[in-house]
């Protein structure tokens, strides 16, 4: 789906800058617990541990019994279960400043997404540092859900560390106390950066996953093409533009995917003529309504508004009795993309809420056979820590493939950067082999445009590369449209077209997968 670049976001942000919609608000009186209050450090007899995180460049002290977790280079985290939350992010700011910083990554504060309710901002010096301080609540989504919020952002140089914290209405007014304990004992330190991860280890991984009428079969010296071709959501018709396509192409592809919203409802017989053909399907559960792409439906959800609309699909899909691949919430961590913590006050659990509710849902339902996708995009929008896709993960639990999603968006627009193949994937491959290398992966969609450079040797270096340099990405699904200026289509130019043809008569990507009983 369409990729919009920080650049537009951040001239958007900068005309309501300028239009004092943003503009810091003076103090607002609410019913918060300590509202907008830098509570007093008391005589503090806790006992306290050190933490020193050099990777981003800080050490403080934190009270004694408090989890502690730090994931280099993104966030430090300290919690004491059922009492409190507290996420730390060190932002260089590169070439923005403070403010807009600030100020763009609180927008949902502002604008009351997500059921949120600011109850007053204001800025103060603590111990030297120019600091915003934002308090705001919104609605509990169910016993133990911590909904209470203070927010701290110190500018130090170059830097701005933010401290998010979350509590419950029972225990705000200590846990904000703490918070400012753990502030008075903040100090910077020169970040050291971060080791470079090690090379991605050798994978040998078979995939057989059994369904009644079907076997779906990758073995490990193969990776099985994809596509997304034109057609019709809910509706289908698929093959309408499919069948003469893989004519031309002398291929026939056996993963197809499509996507949903909560305004979309699928013809059954038209999902299991994809079946009787001996393919798979995957589907992108987004979040949102086609006809209302503005809302926040993430609150709605975990709440189970929709649950009539989800156990519809859960019950379709599991009727169809084969693999079914379910993609919830792709690109979460663009903002594009309503479901994005950028909506909901920076906070990526509500993601992992509304993803474990739809997991629940789906194995209460009994669909036993639809594999969870769990698929970042490979660049952050915006590239804000508190933004990072491993936030968003849900846990090994509930996820059974990992998606890859990078695009080489040409220089269509003044933003785009002509990207190579192995550019964009060598380093996510690593990455993503370093903290999900348990999974299988899949290139959920992803192509070239034409306008930049040549497509048609983008287009070798994949087909060479999936071939012989990436054995745990076992499917790859190519994104066969035009999407405004970015001329994805395979067939964009007869070079571009001829080399995808080419490509696919290699024999690692020429086997039967999808095996019927």
């Amino acid at each position: 789906m369409r990729k919009w670049t920080w650049l537009v976001f951040l001239v958007l942000f900068l005309l309501a800058l300028g239009s004092g919609r943003l503009q810091p608000q003076p103090q607002v009186a609410g019913n918060i617990p300590g509202n907008l209050s830098m509570t007093p450090v008391d005589n503090d007899t806790q006992e306290r541990q050190e933490l020193v995180n050099t990777y981003d460049g800080f050490s403080l002290n934190y009270p004694a019994g408090w989890q502690q977790e730090i994931i280099p280079g993104v966030a430090t985290i300290l919690a004491k279960p059922g009492y409190a939350r507290l996420t730390v992010f060190a932002q260089p700011l590169g070439k923005i400043s403070a403010e807009e910083y600030v100020l763009y990554s609180n927008r949902s504060l502002q604008e009351g997404w997500g059921s949120i309710k600011l109850h007053g901002q204001k800025q103060l010096n603590i111990r030297g540092y120019n600091t915003w301080q934002f308090d705001w609540t919104r609605q509990q989504l169910g016993p133990g859900d911590l909904n209470y919020y203070r927010e701290y952002d110190l500018v130090a140089g170059k830097t701005v560390y933010t401290f998010m914290l979350k509590s419950n209405q029972a225990n705000f007014t200590a846990a904000a106390r703490d918070l400012n304990r753990i502030i008075q004992t903040f100090k910077p330190l020169p970040p050291q950066g971060l080791p470079a991860l090690p090379a991605a280890p050798p994978v040998q991984r078979d995939i057989e996953i059994e369904g009644r009428r079907h076997r779906l079969v990758i073995p490990a010296d193969k990776t099985l093409w994809g596509i997304l071709n034109p057609h019709k959501l809910g509706r289908l018709e698929y093959f309408e533009k499919l069948l003469p396509l893989e004519k031309e192409l002398d291929f026939k592809f056996q993963f197809l995917i499509t996507y949903a919203a909560f305004d979309t409802r699928f013809n059954f017989e038209e999902l299991k003529k994809i079946y009787d053909d001996n393919r798979v399907l995957m589907v992108a559960l987004q979040p949102w309504w086609y006809g209302k792409k503005n809302d926040t439906s993430l609150i709605d959800l975990i709440q189970g508004k929709y649950d009539h609309i989800l156990r519809e699909w859960a019950r379709q899909f599991k009727a169809l009795e084969d693999p079914v691949f379910v993609r919830f919430g792709n690109e979460m961590n663009g903002d594009w993309s309503t479901w994005s913590a950028w909506y909901y006050g920076k906070d990526t659990d509500i993601f992992k809420m509304a993803w474990e509710h739809v997991y629940r849902l789906f194995q209460a339902e009994g669909a036993k056979n639809v594999l969870f996708v769990f698929n970042p995009h490979d660049r952050s929008f915006p590239n804000f820590k508190w933004n990072n896709y491993l936030l968003y993960y849900p846990g090994d639990q509930t996820v059974d493939w990992i998606g890859l999603t990078g695009y080489n968006n040409g220089t269509s627009h003044a933003a785009d950067t002509w990207r190579g193949f192995n550019a964009i994937y060598e380093p996510l491959y690593r990455e993503y082999m370093y903290y999900f290398g348990s999974k299988p992966f899949m290139i959920t969609e992803f192509a070239s445009n034409e306008t930049g450079g040549d497509k048609a040797a983008w287009i070798r270096e994949c087909f060479r590369s999936l071939a012989t340099r990436y054995p745990n990405i076992k499917i790859a699904v190519w994104f066969n449209q035009v999407d405004g200026k970015w001329l994805y289509n395979l067939d964009s130019s007869p070079g571009s077209k001829a080399a995808f043809k080419e490509g696919l008569q290699d024999s690692h990507y020429r086997f039967q997968a999808v095996i019927p009983r």
